[in-house]
């Protein structure tokens, strides 16, 4: 059975698993488990070859060691024929190289469900011949011109990445970040299992999140692809959008698709030729001999054509890859360091955007399911504690586990428990007008308990700022700051932060506000007062 062709796009060595992509431009995962070569491993970039058994990827081997192993295979023998018929063919066909192997024709080869005649070669042939006629008198171009330059291509492609990042500028108001390429498994595992607890927390918002981010990951992924294998990515985003040297590519298949043709005219041929020569050699005597003669005569002229026209494709398709190699090397270079240059100035806008979607999304998830009575049964039978989280709920499974015995995903799950304990804390922020004040107050709430993160600021700006790269849960402000008002500083802070935190103000209420006050305190309240309120808020935060 003839194997698929392809190239591994990409294998993680780690996990013994891969992607393979075909000329046809078809991906297939795969895995090391079927990996039937055992003279060279898999890795990105290798040419390999493979059988296709219900749309799984099996015995896969290099492409080179398949080669080999169909070159053995192939039986050759020798036939004597009159003098002007005999014909050898010196070199194997150039399509070797880039194609299935094409092996010489076998002549005793005979196809017992259908009797071939002189007149159906001669049908076959003529058809042919006109084909490889129209092929040889196409033009023939000497060098390939390149119909995109390597900055119009490079830009095409980042276009779209710079306007995936465009689209989704206001994620990087969130106030936290969730690495999401370690988190990315677990974060759709617990997706997953809520869903199961109660669908209904799937809102509509929550959807659109899941898909945003999805759509994004696949954005990245692209990314990642192409920045880690410069070949593909010259193929995909240089070579695919060049127009002539796509044209000449695609004639090079046509080509093969012609001389493949014509090789299994040729076995079918040389398989009629042997039976009768066999039954010319037994009517010697016969009337039917000449008739015999002539009609072999015509099959040994019908022979050479086919050979002939399949050396002069292979000649044609020669060429035609020494234009397309040229023109791959005049531009791989340069394309590499445009393309890279390029690629740096994208990947921390989409690295961040990634993590604020994730933490974005994980956040409204759990909002969503601390508000579904199933949800909250299912976790109270499971004796599952504190905060509902991720960082909670990863801690519940691995209570089940021996970290000191833990292997493989399981000791990846403890890696990520122990980065969600560094990057999920809740902070209480502090903006005050006076310095001392400030002071005053972090020193006391944090001294209420070790365990509470307190920041303060008097700079407004500064505060706002700091918030949107953190997350604060409670917010301790003044009515009257340095530069503005309260009701001023909120509005500001509301639409520069999507969180809205518990708000402690110290002051007169004012009129109206964006963001609602949970908590008044009189003007010249102590700091010990203030600190028992934030208490307060945690303590009634914990117990939701």
């Amino acid at each position: 059975m003839i194997k698929t062709t392809g190239k591994v796009l990409f294998f993680n060595s780690n996990e013994g698993s891969g992607i393979i992509i075909t000329a046809e431009k078809t991906k297939h995962n795969f895995s090391v488990q079927f990996w039937d070569d055992f003279d060279v491993m898999p890795e990105t970039g290798l040419e390999v070859a493979f059988d296709e058994v219900d749309g799984n990827v099996e015995n896969i081997v290099s492409k080179a060691t398949y080669e080999v192993e169909m070159r053995e295979n192939v039986v050759q023998e020798d036939e004597v024929v009159e003098e002007k018929t005999e014909l050898q063919i010196n070199e194997p066909l150039a399509i070797e190289k880039h194609l299935e192997i094409v092996s010489t024709p076998d002549l005793n080869y005979v196809d017992s469900t259908e009797e071939m005649s002189v007149a159906h070669f001669e049908l076959e042939i003529e058809g042919s011949e006109a084909e490889v006629e129209a092929e040889l008198q196409r033009e023939r171009p000497s060098s390939i011109t390149n119909t995109l330059t390597i900055g119009r291509a490079v830009s095409n492609y980042f276009d779209v990445i710079k306007q995936n990042i465009e689209i989704r500028e206001n994620y990087k108001k969130v106030t936290g970040r969730l690495d999401y390429l370690v988190i990315r498994r677990f974060l759709w595992t617990t997706y997953n299992n809520l869903v199961d607890v109660d669908i209904r927390i799937i809102t509509p918002k929550i959807k659109m999140l899941s898909n945003d981010l999805k759509e994004m990951a696949k954005v990245y992924d692209d990314y990642v692809i192409k920045t880690k294998n410069p070949p593909f990515a010259y193929q995909e985003v240089f070579l695919s959008a060049q127009e002539e040297y796509q044209k000449i590519k695609q004639g090079a298949g046509n080509v093969i698709e012609k001389i493949n043709h014509l090789q299994v005219n040729a076995k079918k041929l040389g398989g009629v030729r042997s039976i009768r020569k066999k039954e010319l050699q037994e009517s010697i005597k016969t009337p039917q001999f000449k008739a015999l003669e002539k009609e072999l005569k015509s099959l040994n002229g019908a022979y050479v054509d086919v050979v002939h026209m399949m050396a002069e494709l292979d000649e044609r398709y020669k060429n035609d890859m020494v234009l397309l190699e040229e023109f791959e090397t005049e531009y791989r270079e340069d394309f590499y360091e445009v393309f890279d240059i390029e690629a740096q100035r994208h990947r921390d806008d989409l690295v961040d955007i990634l993590n604020a979607q994730a933490f974005f999304f994980d956040s409204q998830q759990w909002s969503a399911a601390k508000s579904s009575k199933l949800v909250q049964a299912h976790f109270k039978q499971a004796n599952v504690s504190g905060e509902l989280n991720t960082k909670t709920y990863l801690k519940y499974y691995l209570s089940t586990q021996d970290e000191s015995k833990a292997t493989g995903e399981t000791r990846k799950l403890f890696e990520l428990y122990k980065y969600l304990q560094s990057v999920q804390k809740d902070y209480t922020m502090v903006v005050t007008a006076n310095p001392q004040e400030a002071m005053e107050y972090e020193s006391e709430i944090h001294h209420m308990s070790g365990s509470y993160n307190v920041k303060s600021f008097v700079d407004e700006i500064k505060a706002i700022k700091w918030a949107r790269k953190n997350s604060v849960s409670i917010l301790v402000v003044e009515d009257e700051l340095q530069k503005v008002r309260v009701a001023k500083f909120l509005s500001i802070y509301a639409k520069n932060i999507m969180s809205n935190p518990k708000v402690i103000l110290i002051g007169n209420k004012p009129g109206s506000s964006a963001i609602s006050i949970t908590k008044l305190l009189p003007r010249g309240s102590t700091a010990k007062a203030i600190s028992q309120a934030v208490d307060s808020l945690l303590a009634t935060k914990e117990e939701d």
